[in-house]
């Protein structure tokens, strides 16, 4: 059983914002990485004492998210991938959990929810919206790995179990913005969901271990119950962009492909 595991900062219990907290310019990134890092190795102790032989921590966040020294010796770490949006998966894995992952963008009750960056508006894959749990489920689900577990904000669990409802999350904090901002420019969107009640970290990680075990344990005696999630060809992803100013949607790019979703976002985009 190999299991990947996709990182992300935001949705960490502790990591308060953007600016100070997930970015290398950031006075709290290295705590930062060390509360993700903790959070992944909950997640990987979970899994293993289900019977997981193999994870690979893959390392999702933009300029970086775990802590090499402080991960877990029995996890392996994936980082550098050369292609795009492939994050390393391929068809060697069995199953795929998130750990850190927050909602997509205008996620109500979301703390930093975004799609790839604030100044997304949406993302859909063949009509469906998706933010970027939704993206690597279904790039995980072309290679036929069953997502299984996820760990982040509620709005992020609500998110996941809409799109994929056998799957198992641990909310490990709450959002509190009430509106979506689908009015908001990129930075007054980036403000709109900074607010948040965190769980103490040490009572995510608990959360987190649980969650991690039930989740794999129920793969092993319901695998049937665990489809990963395929989508049909041709593949066809939109992504519409927040205004410079206030005032909605600014531009739409579409990208399609009509048998690969991973090639799909290399193609070259129709405007």
């Amino acid at each position: 059983m190999k299991i990947a595991i996709m990182t992300d900062m935001e949705g960490v219990a502790g990591i308060m914002n953007h600016d100070d907290w997930v970015i290398p310019e950031g006075r709290y990134y290295e705590c930062g990485k060390a509360l993700l890092t903790e959070e992944a190795n909950a997640a990987i102790d979970g899994f293993f004492a289900a019977g997981a032989d193999e994870i690979v921590v893959i390392d999702g966040h933009g300029a970086g998210g775990v802590d090499p020294q402080l991960l877990d010796d029995r996890a392996l770490l994936s980082r550098g991938w050369g292609v795009y949006h492939q994050f390393g998966l391929n068809e060697n894995f069995d199953a795929l959990a998130w750990v850190g992952q927050h909602a997509k963008s205008g996620a109500l009750l979301a703390h930093m929810a975004h799609s790839g960056s604030f100044h997304v508006l949406e993302d859909k894959i063949n009509g469906i919206s998706m933010g970027e749990f939704g993206v690597c489920a279904a790039i995980g689900g072309f290679y036929g790995a069953s997502a299984i577990f996820g760990s982040g904000d509620e709005a992020f669990a609500k998110e996941a179990k809409a799109l994929i409802p056998q799957i198992h999350a641990a909310a490990v904090k709450r959002g509190v913005n009430m509106t979506e901002g689908a009015n908001l420019n990129a930075a007054e969107y980036g403000r709109h969901t900074l607010g948040a009640v965190h769980m103490h970290p040490k009572r995510a990680r608990a959360a987190i271990r649980k969650e991690a075990e039930k989740a794999l344990r129920s793969f092993f005696a319901n695998p049937e119950n665990y489809q990963p999630l395929r989508l049909s060809p041709p593949y066809i992803f939109q992504q519409w962009f927040r205004a410079e100013k206030t005032g909605g949607a600014a531009a739409r790019k579409v990208f399609r492909h009509e048998s690969d979703i991973v090639a799909m976002f290399s193609s070259e985009a129709e405007i």
